[in-house]
């Protein structure tokens, strides 16, 4: 509330900006223009005002230089940082690196002062030619002497944002890294502490818990673990065990995003056992669209489900489904729901979405209109596109 005089008139201005204090971070990835009929995903058909941050996936690297990977990437950078012009307050980061990606590049340019400034440099012109915001970093993952090269990288890239701030009169731009769910991985492969301080937020993986390289059935992101199993990955392989352990290691829990797949794993059954925890050999067939075996995006579970039997499994707050000897572990709107509540709760920065593509963008196929999951964290985290001014007139 703002008071002007103006002799003796009063100006009472009274503005209020409603938001949110959370992050819903969403991946879009290069691939998925190539999948066909219904499952092609374009920038077109993002929803510049569901997410926060959208993270370009992703961009490769060559001689510790930054590059692009698609025939088209270019055009796409542009039609998704024109999504800008539709929601002024969108940030856009790239992202590089990935599973596929690998490790050998990443250790090579972290490896040495000179050749991280390289690579700094190139992002930093990169970025700003093409319209980012920031950078993510998807490296799967550091190992070894890597560890506190990842921690110099990031340290130095932050400063090189800022100085380029300084001189360009520009806002700084972002770091962001995507990182592992494994708790076993989390001290062994980072310097939390020094990370924490450093970022601007973190991606947490939580997801790919469990799928048809394990022998038996279980849930892809879970949130607890199931009750009276002692085992290690069950214990410990679940969203709430992990991103406690990460705050727990260092991590600030309003830097970190609670990741949220929109896909599920399948497997094979190799019994009549359809619970969590049946025996299974192997994936279970590839999506139509997808065209993964032992993987479905959630557009293509909600066809499965249509003449399949789907389960809520109560203690890991997450749903499961099968049809024949099929078998799939995924998320649905309820456990969404469910885990955003959870987020709020335990104070964490917000969320990470892999993927935009696999989710009903379209609403064609799962009856719940489009984006059904991510609209589920959009609402419950309260994100707002709107802002609301309540300004009362000048009283003379």
């Amino acid at each position: 509330m703002v008071k002007l005089l103006f002799g003796t008139a009063v100006v009472l201005l009274v503005c209020l900006e409603l938001g949110s204090a959370y992050r819903l971070v969403c991946y879009f990835p290069n691939w998925a223009q190539y999948r066909p009929g219904a499952g092609k995903y374009l920038p077109e058909n993002v929803d510049p005002h569901l997410c926060t941050h959208l993270i370009y996936a992703f961009a490769g690297m060559k001689n510790n230089q930054i590059t692009t990977i698609e025939w088209n990437d270019v055009t796409l950078y542009h039609s998704i940082n024109s999504l800008k012009n539709k929601n002024a307050n969108l940030k856009t980061l790239l992202s590089i690196g990935g599973w596929n990606f690998g490790t050998q590049k990443f250790s090579v340019m972290a490896s040495t002062s000179e050749t991280r400034q390289i690579f700094i440099k190139s992002v930093t012109g990169f970025l700003r030619h093409y319209g980012f915001d920031g950078l993510d970093i998807d490296w799967e993952y550091p190992v070894g002497a890597d560890k506190k090269h990842f921690t110099m990288l990031a340290q130095e890239m932050v400063a090189a944002f800022e100085a380029e701030a300084k001189s360009s009169g520009k806002p700084r731009m972002l770091l962001s890294a995507a990182v592992s769910a494994a708790p076993g991985y989390v001290s062994f492969r980072y310097e939390v502490p020094q990370l924490g301080q450093t970022l601007d937020f973190f991606n947490v993986m939580t997801y790919d818990f469990f799928g048809p390289w394990n022998s038996v059935t279980g849930e892809n992101s879970p949130l607890y673990p199931l009750p009276n199993n002692r085992g290690y990955t069950n214990l410990y392989f679940n969203v709430n065990y992990t991103m406690n352990y990460w705050k727990d290691q260092g991590a600030p829990a309003e830097k970190l995003n609670v990741g949220f797949p929109t896909y599920g794993h399948t497997f094979r059954l190799s019994s009549s056992n359809t619970g969590v925890g049946a025996p299974a050999a192997g994936a279970g067939t590839a999506g139509p669209y997808t065209k993964q075996a032992g993987f479905l995006a959630y557009y293509e579970i909600c066809t499965f489900l249509k003449t399949g039997t789907s389960e809520w499994n109560a203690p890991q707050v997450v749903p499961y489904g099968y049809k024949g000897r099929e078998w799939v572990g995924y998320d649905n709107v309820k456990s969404f729901g469910a885990k955003v509540e959870w987020l709020k709760k335990n104070n964490f920065g917000g969320a990470m979405v892999w993927d935009l593509a696999m989710d009903d963008f379209s609403g064609t196929f799962c009856n719940h209109g489009p984006y059904p999951l991510i609209n589920t964290l959009h609402t419950g985290l309260g994100i707002s596109t709107a802002v609301l001014q309540a300004c009362a007139l000048p009283v003379f």
